[in-house]
């Protein structure tokens, strides 16, 4: 049977504090021991290259040239030659002075050790008396006109100094080429140490990493691994996966403790999410029920089944006030297993207003209650009565209101068991009663609007009505003034005075006057009720202008108001009712001579502007006031200089002007200063 895992001991710092710990230890005594040998290497370089090198050639040159200088005295005794003898011995005896300054030198650097370098002394001094011994023999033993000296006694002389020389000699390049291969085996066994400390370090090193290594694998590598593939499994969907906290470095527990915390949060938050996604959902379900309402009774409707499947209530119920604080409407959803619900019972009803009072009272907060037996409501008799009507078990109450007005109550049931009631659910309950507050609202709004459009309308028929009637009526006793007045004026009743017929001049102009507004009234009634009606033909624009000066001409005659009519562009025309139109300009040019004093004048122009035929009147008369421009086409209004210069006018005269205008597309522009004058224009589209 496999025992369990054993788990790595200590965190990955610690892993890595313990190999910094090692090559911080490692790493100096190798690189101090490594300087102690290349400093021991380095002196043994020069010591080889500055003394024992340069040493070994010295003496070895100081060999050569004494061989030479031998040779050259062994030619000497052969021929005779004693001057060329002579001279070639001191040419070898200074090349041999210089080789040996140069063997002193080499032998005296402080590179050498003392012990070597009094050793060295001595044997070089040996040297040079033996060297100085031999050239010594040389000159006594050469041919001399005075002394000659027998070859074999010279022979003997100079060999005997050859061979202290040679022996000397040979006793300082064997103590040089001793030390110089001593010293290059201490060198080479230095640099092999080198190499050998440095390998050691290394691989101590290297052993080290790799234990640290193995060990971090074991706790940190792995541990990771497994919890990447957690996250791989998180990730494909697999959410009852968590993180092994048991096994791995402290950091890695560490992590997959916090991953498991982040991993429970995550699905608390999803399923949070989700619950407000739901949320949304029903509240949006819930505007859609109240937005495609018809009345107040189809949005309760609405709005209780929404709740009901959405929040899974055994029973949803709203109740709406009336003006009296009594039940005004009443809504219901319950679960296919229970039955509706009565109405509740008049001593119940009475304190839904007070409920809903209190709560508003509150901050519009709701009544929440889990469980109508807790001894925290056991006292409170209108849910003990609540209960004994409805049969609820657990409670959520919202008010339901539109600003300092209260309009009912909106009550989510629970019927079997208590029901813990959470945010997201009273929160949509409060928003439902806020779109049902605004609903109702609207809707009786509407239904008040829609019973006043339709008492306006009934007001409008019969003023139309009465309109009609009273305008038919009025003119028939008018006809019957107007005959019997032209009776008297045409004396079939008898000679009349002066008075008299003063009288009847004042009695016809007002009757002139009742049969225009007559007229006008008839008009805008028959608009009204029936519209425009305008049949449209292509009528040139001089034929109207004509017709408009030949009506306006008398009036304009007996006022003393001259006419001017610039002439009208030939083709120019315009698809009008010709009827309505002229009527619309003879009002206005009656209007602009009827505003004009004696003397004055008015002009009837018309031109293609922009496209568009323009027919302008403009007068020379009392104007308006800028602050009357505003209201010129309003029914019965009269500018304020017209009505003090006792002007006689219906006010309905623009009015009519207007209408037809627009009627036909177009437009009526004004353009008055107050005493200058006034310019109509009238803008129809072109034929």
């Amino acid at each position: 049977m496999r025992g369990r895992p054993r788990r790595p001991k200590g965190s990955a710092s610690a892993h890595v504090r313990t190999l910094v710990i090692v090559l911080v230890a490692l790493i100096p005594c190798g690189t101090l021991a490594s300087l102690f040998m290349i400093q021991q290497q380095g002196q043994l370089v020069r010591t080889l290259t500055v003394s024992l090198g340069p040493a070994v050639e010295a003496n070895g040159a100081v060999l050569l040239e004494m061989t030479r200088a031998r040779s050259t005295w062994f030619e000497g005794q052969s021929n005779g030659a004693a001057e060329a003898t002579e001279a070639a011995l001191e040419a070898h005896r200074s090349n041999i002075e210089d080789e040996l300054e140069s063997l002193l030198s080499a032998t005296r650097t402080a590179d050498l050790k003392p012990t070597d370098r009094a050793a060295y002394t001595a044997l070089t001094g040996r040297q040079r008396q033996a060297i100085d011994a031999w050239f010594a023999a040389a000159e006594r033993s050469s041919p001399t006109p005075t002394h000659r000296t027998r070859p074999r006694m010279a022979r003997e002389w100079t060999e005997v100094a050859w061979g202290d020389y040679r022996a000397a000699s040979t006793a300082l390049g064997d103590r040089l080429r001793a030390q110089r291969d001593a010293d290059r085996a201490q060198s080479g066994a230095a640099l092999t140490t080198l190499g050998l400390v440095v390998f050691g370090v290394a691989i101590v090193s290297i052993g080290g990493l790799l234990l640290v290594a193995y060990r971090m694998r074991r706790s940190i590598v792995r541990p990771l691994e497994r919890l990447s593939e957690v996250v791989r499994r998180r990730v494909r969907g697999d959410s009852l996966t968590f993180a092994d906290t048991e096994h791995g470095a402290a950091e890695v527990r560490t992590l997959a403790r916090d991953f498991n915390t982040l991993t429970r949060e995550n699905a608390r938050f999803v399923a949070q999410q989700g619950d407000e996604l739901r949320t949304r959902q029903l509240v949006l379900e819930v505007a859609r029920s109240v937005r495609g309402a018809e009345d107040v009774v189809a949005a309760l409707d609405g709005v209780c089944r929404s709740l009901g499947a959405g929040l899974g209530a055994d029973r949803v119920l709203i109740y709406t006030l009336d003006e009296h604080l009594g039940v005004r409407e009443r809504s219901q959803w319950h679960a296919d297993t229970l039955p509706d619900l009565p109405p509740l019972p008049a001593s119940l009803a009475r304190h839904l207003a007070g409920v809903e009072a209190e709560l508003r009272e509150l901050g519009g907060g709701a009544v929440v209650l889990p469980d109508v037996f807790d001894p925290d409501w056991a006292d409170d008799q209108r849910v003990i009565a609540f209960h004994r009507a409805t049969g609820a078990r657990s409670l959520l109450l919202v008010p339901v209101g539109s600003a300092d007005q209260g309009l009912g109550v909106l009550a989510l049931l629970g019927v079997d068991q208590p029901r813990w009631w959470r945010q997201s659910e009273v929160h949509v309950a409060e928003q439902s009663a806020t779109m049902v507050a605004r609903a109702i609202v609207q809707l009786r709004l509407a239904e008040m609007r829609e019973e006043q459009v339709q008492r306006l309308t009934e007001l409008d028929h019969q003023k139309t009505d009465f309109m009609a009637t009273i305008s038919h009526e009025l003119r028939t006793p008018l006809t019957s003034i107007s005959g019997y007045l032209e009776l008297l004026e045409d004396g079939d009743f008898g000679e009349l005075t002066n008075e008299q017929v003063r009288a009847l001049g004042v009695v016809r102009r007002n009757a002139t006057r009742l049969r225009g507004l007559i007229e006008d009234l008839l008009v805008l009634n028959k608009i009204e009720s029936t519209g425009l009606q305008a049949t449209l033909d292509d009528v040139r624009v001089a034929d109207l202008v004509r017709c408009v000066v030949e009506t306006m001409q008398p009036a304009a005659a007996a006022s003393r108001v001259s006419l001017v009519v610039p002439p009208v562009p030939e083709g120019l025309a315009v698809k009008v009712d010709r009827a309505q139109v002229e009527r619309a300009l003879i009002n206005l040019g009656s209007n602009a001579v009827k505003f004009t004093p004696s003397g004055g004048r008015v002009t009837i122009d018309a031109a293609l502007v922009d496209g568009e035929v323009r027919i302008s009147i403009a007068d020379t008369g009392i104007g308006i006031p800028q602050a009357d421009l505003a209201r010129l086409a309003e029914r019965f209004f009269r500018a304020g200089n017209a009505t003090a210069a006792a002007i006689p006018g219906t006010g309905l005269g623009l009015a009519i002007v207007r209408t037809i205008v627009e009627g036909h597309g177009g437009r009526l522009d004004v353009d008055s200063v107050e005493g200058e004058g006034t310019t109509m224009m009238v803008t129809l589209p072109a034929a």
